[in-house]
């Protein structure tokens, strides 16, 4: 990370600025620090994700976040870090050591800290009651209820000088209350509790009027940190009284090396900065979307307005606008469960997964479930099947495997589920039995189960679906990033060596990504035998 690089010996200037953060409109930025309590959290038995989510909501509320401390389930130690964070920020937001048992000890530490008194508190009972009212029916027998008023008294008992903040949820309060003592904001341990309760609050602790976003931008850069670093250097010595700028090396990324940050206070100055970084960055420079399964639609028309003013692009344009013909017809003759889509984690089925996905979303919306099916076989790279396992939640697809070969296979899928009618295939032309096929669209041949082939992208080229991929940042499966240009079974596959890149100093051997192979006909350069018929079989 090259922040410290650049700041590690910071004037007394940015000292004061980081300090004492002002707005445009020279109103002081609200301050927040945060504090996670827990052992299991110190113990590495539980990972904390409520101080990342509540990071991202303060930055978008143009909050500064300024610490975020760790600490055990201690009364002491809780006390302690309270005290001074309370001190030190304007506001403090506590997560966990909130519940029914000996290690909740979140409200007894706040009453320590600010030498307060604890006391059993009516409208929190109220609220437990009205929340699980048959747990603690009356019908209980006598050892339950006992243990249940025990609960409820843990849970109910908090520092006297309290305030019950009840957010707002679809207009109705919420149906529990976070504790507030003085300047402290007391919020749940559990993720899913925690992040409803800032949600609920949001508002009130940040009404909009008050909200004064920074000028925040992100750049990415194909080039290494360490690449840029001399030059990255000197821009944040330019602006060093108004910008902070932060760089990050990224190494596990298909499409980008180094992200950029750039925060101010001042939009001019923030611009400038952005202008001097894109000249160190040149043709290095990537726009990436780290969610591409969001807002499928508006980004698809994007690209196409982009291939619109390339004056390469509009023989791609063509193709694109076909296959996405194609696949929302399907969608037009059959409803969703008469659909599946072939995803085995390859280059081509992904193009199809994304295709899907658009058209789905502009069809029935967001988030609405698709299906798809794999049919392995024996020596698949484990990385395809973790591929698949990653992507099938963020594009909302439920895959089942079957077991191969495929004529069997799909004997099993109209068994599992006999509404199949249409199965959509990244088969391309190009493939060894593509060649075979008179159109996209085609049921197959008399002696396999009666399904529909739609292969959206036949007439694609091997670049086309690299531009399609890469120019919505599409994820993809890792092995095409280390050499491998086309994807069968681990015995039958091996790195392209159109792509080696071999140091003539030690003879070490490295390959290109495979969106660096030019050739479009050396794209099966790595398949040995016959390969996979999956693609074209049917």
């Amino acid at each position: 990370m090259l922040r410290s690089l650049v700041r590690f010996t910071p004037s007394k200037s940015i000292l004061r600025r980081m300090k004492n953060k002002k707005t445009a409109t020279g109103r002081e930025r609200t301050t927040v620090g945060v504090i996670v309590i827990g052992d299991e959290i110190l113990k590495g038995g539980t990972q904390d994700t409520n101080s990342f989510f509540i990071s991202q909501r303060l930055r978008n509320k143009g909050v500064v976040l300024k610490k975020i401390s760790v600490v055990g389930d201690g009364i002491d130690e809780i006390s302690d870090e309270v005290l001074s964070f309370s001190s030190r920020f304007d506001l403090v937001f506590t997560t966990g050591g909130i519940g029914p048992t000996h290690d909740d000890n979140t409200f007894t530490g706040l009453a320590k800290a600010f030498e307060d008194e604890m006391y059993l508190c009516d409208e929190i009972i109220h609220a437990i009651h009205s929340i699980l009212p048959n747990k603690l029916a009356s019908s209980q027998s006598s050892r339950s209820r006992e243990r249940s008023n025990s609960y409820i008294s843990k849970l109910a008992t908090i520092p006297r000088s309290s305030s019950l903040l009840w957010g707002q949820r679809d207009g109705n309060r919420s149906t529990f209350p976070v504790i507030k003592v003085k300047n402290v904001i007391a919020f749940p341990g559990v993720p899913q509790f925690c992040r409803r309760a800032f949600i609920d609050l949001e508002n009130e602790l940040f009404p909009f009027s008050s909200v004064e976003p920074q000028f925040s931008r992100v750049l990415y850069s194909s080039k290494t940190e360490f690449s840029i670093s001399d030059r990255l250097s000197t821009v944040a010595k330019m602006f060093e009284d108004t910008v902070e700028i932060g760089s990050y090396p990224v190494l596990d990324n298909n499409y980008f090396s180094t992200k950029l940050t750039i925060d101010s206070e001042s939009i001019e100055e923030g611009e400038k900065t952005v202008m001097e970084l894109k000249k160190i960055i040149g043709d290095n420079l990537v726009i990436y979307d780290d969610s591409p399964h969001v807002n499928t639609v508006d980004k698809l028309e994007s690209l196409r307005n982009r291939l619109k003013e390339d004056q390469n692009g509009g023989i791609f344009l063509g193709k694109l606008d076909r296959a996405m013909e194609i696949v929302e017809r399907q969608l037009n003759e059959y409803s969703l469960d008469q659909i599946a889509l072939s995803f085995n984690g390859g280059k081509d089925c992904t193009v199809l997964l994304h295709l899907l996905r658009i058209a789905i979303d502009k069809k029935y919306g967001a988030n609405t479930k698709m299906f798809g099916f794999h049919i392995m076989v024996e020596d698949q790279f484990p990385e395809m099947s973790q591929f698949i396992i990653d992507v099938s939640s963020s594009y909302s697809i439920d895959v089942i495997e079957y077991s191969g070969p495929l004529k069997e296979g799909l004997v099993s899928l109209q068994k599992d589920r006999p509404t199949t009618l249409a199965v959509l295939m990244g088969s391309r032309s190009s493939d060894p039995k593509g060649k075979y096929m008179k159109s996209p669209v085609e049921w197959t041949d008399k002696d396999w189960p009666r399904l529909l082939r739609v292969c959206p992208i036949l007439e694609w080229s091997y670049s086309d679906v690299w531009k399609f991929l890469r120019g919505l940042c599409v994820p993809y499966c890792k092995l095409y990033d280390e050499g491998y240009t086309s994807l069968g079974g681990r015995t039958t596959t091996r790195k392209n060596d159109a792509l080696k890149i071999v140091n003539e100093r030690n003879n070490e051997v490295k390959y290109h990504p495979a969106f660096k192979l030019q050739e479009d006909d050396m794209e099966r350069n790595g398949r040995e035998g016959k390969g996979d018929q999956i693609k074209s079989s049917i």
